[in-house]
Protein backbone atom coordinates (compact mmCIF):
# COMPACT_ATOMS: atom_id res chain seq x y z
CA UNK A 1 0.00 0.00 0.00
CA UNK A 2 1.26 3.45 -0.87
CA UNK A 3 1.92 6.01 1.80
CA UNK A 4 -1.62 7.29 1.38
CA UNK A 5 -1.50 9.34 4.58
CA UNK A 6 1.13 11.65 3.13
CA UNK A 7 -0.87 11.85 -0.09
CA UNK A 8 -4.03 12.77 1.85
CA UNK A 9 -2.17 15.53 3.65
CA UNK A 10 -0.70 16.85 0.39
CA UNK A 11 -4.15 16.87 -1.25
CA UNK A 12 -5.74 18.70 1.68
CA UNK A 13 -2.87 21.21 1.77
CA UNK A 14 -3.30 21.92 -1.94
CA UNK A 15 -7.07 22.33 -1.70
CA UNK A 16 -6.67 24.60 1.35
CA UNK A 17 -4.08 26.70 -0.47
CA UNK A 18 -6.48 27.16 -3.37
CA UNK A 19 -9.32 28.14 -1.02
CA UNK A 20 -7.11 30.73 0.66
CA UNK A 21 -6.06 32.13 -2.74
CA UNK A 22 -9.78 32.45 -3.56
CA UNK A 23 -10.27 34.66 -0.50
CA UNK A 24 -12.05 32.09 1.66
CA UNK A 25 -12.69 33.05 5.27
CA UNK A 26 -14.22 29.68 6.11
CA UNK A 27 -12.87 26.30 5.00
CA UNK A 28 -14.35 22.92 5.95
CA UNK A 29 -12.59 19.63 5.29
CA UNK A 30 -13.51 16.01 5.83
CA UNK A 31 -11.70 12.74 5.25
CA UNK A 32 -13.80 9.58 5.28
CA UNK A 33 -12.71 6.01 4.78
CA UNK A 34 -15.45 4.28 2.79
CA UNK A 35 -14.69 0.63 2.10
CA UNK A 36 -11.67 0.48 -0.20
CA UNK A 37 -11.43 4.22 -0.79
CA UNK A 38 -10.76 7.52 0.94
CA UNK A 39 -13.09 10.42 0.22
CA UNK A 40 -11.66 13.90 0.79
CA UNK A 41 -13.96 16.92 0.66
CA UNK A 42 -12.97 20.57 1.03
CA UNK A 43 -15.60 23.30 0.96
CA UNK A 44 -14.95 27.04 1.14
CA UNK A 45 -16.74 30.37 0.94
CA UNK A 46 -14.19 31.93 -1.42
CA UNK A 47 -14.81 33.69 -4.72
CA UNK A 48 -15.97 30.56 -6.54
CA UNK A 49 -15.34 30.00 -10.24
CA UNK A 50 -16.95 30.90 -13.52
CA UNK A 51 -17.39 28.28 -16.28
CA UNK A 52 -14.04 29.03 -17.90
CA UNK A 53 -12.07 28.66 -14.65
CA UNK A 54 -14.06 25.55 -13.72
CA UNK A 55 -13.07 23.91 -17.02
CA UNK A 56 -9.38 24.68 -16.31
CA UNK A 57 -9.64 23.15 -12.82
CA UNK A 58 -11.49 20.08 -14.07
CA UNK A 59 -8.85 19.53 -16.74
CA UNK A 60 -6.20 19.45 -14.01
CA UNK A 61 -8.18 17.24 -11.65
CA UNK A 62 -9.33 14.72 -14.24
CA UNK A 63 -5.87 13.46 -15.11
CA UNK A 64 -5.19 9.73 -15.15
CA UNK A 65 -3.94 8.40 -11.84
CA UNK A 66 -0.21 7.66 -11.81
CA UNK A 67 0.31 5.16 -9.00
CA UNK A 68 3.98 4.68 -9.79
CA UNK A 69 4.61 8.36 -9.04
CA UNK A 70 2.30 8.82 -6.03
CA UNK A 71 4.99 8.88 -3.36
CA UNK A 72 6.85 11.60 -5.24
CA UNK A 73 3.75 13.65 -6.01
CA UNK A 74 2.44 13.21 -2.47
CA UNK A 75 5.48 15.03 -1.15
CA UNK A 76 4.97 17.89 -3.62
CA UNK A 77 1.21 18.53 -3.38
CA UNK A 78 0.39 21.49 -1.20
CA UNK A 79 3.57 23.34 -2.11
CA UNK A 80 3.60 26.27 -4.49
CA UNK A 81 4.58 25.05 -7.95
CA UNK A 82 3.28 27.78 -10.27
CA UNK A 83 -0.24 26.38 -10.55
CA UNK A 84 0.77 22.74 -10.93
CA UNK A 85 -0.63 21.65 -7.55
CA UNK A 86 -4.08 20.67 -8.80
CA UNK A 87 -2.47 18.65 -11.58
CA UNK A 88 -0.57 16.74 -8.90
CA UNK A 89 -3.82 16.17 -7.00
CA UNK A 90 -5.40 14.87 -10.20
CA UNK A 91 -2.57 12.38 -10.68
CA UNK A 92 -3.04 11.03 -7.13
CA UNK A 93 -6.81 10.57 -7.19
CA UNK A 94 -9.25 8.28 -8.96
CA UNK A 95 -12.28 10.56 -9.08
CA UNK A 96 -12.98 14.26 -8.60
CA UNK A 97 -16.06 16.45 -8.43
CA UNK A 98 -16.21 20.25 -8.30
CA UNK A 99 -19.27 22.26 -7.29
CA UNK A 100 -18.85 26.01 -7.60
CA UNK A 101 -20.45 29.28 -8.62
CA UNK A 102 -19.05 32.82 -8.80
CA UNK A 103 -19.36 34.48 -5.40
CA UNK A 104 -20.66 31.26 -3.80
CA UNK A 105 -17.46 29.38 -2.96
CA UNK A 106 -16.28 25.95 -4.06
CA UNK A 107 -16.62 22.37 -2.91
CA UNK A 108 -14.12 19.82 -4.22
CA UNK A 109 -14.46 16.10 -3.53
CA UNK A 110 -11.76 13.63 -4.52
CA UNK A 111 -11.60 9.85 -4.05
CA UNK A 112 -8.55 7.63 -3.73
CA UNK A 113 -8.80 3.86 -4.00
CA UNK A 114 -6.58 2.15 -1.45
Amino acid sequence: MHSYRRNIRGIIDELFNNAIKAGATSIEASVNFDGDQVVIKVKDNGSGMDEEKLKEVEKKLYRPRREELEDYYGSLAGQSFQGKGLSLVGMMTDKAEVITAPGKGTEITVCIKL
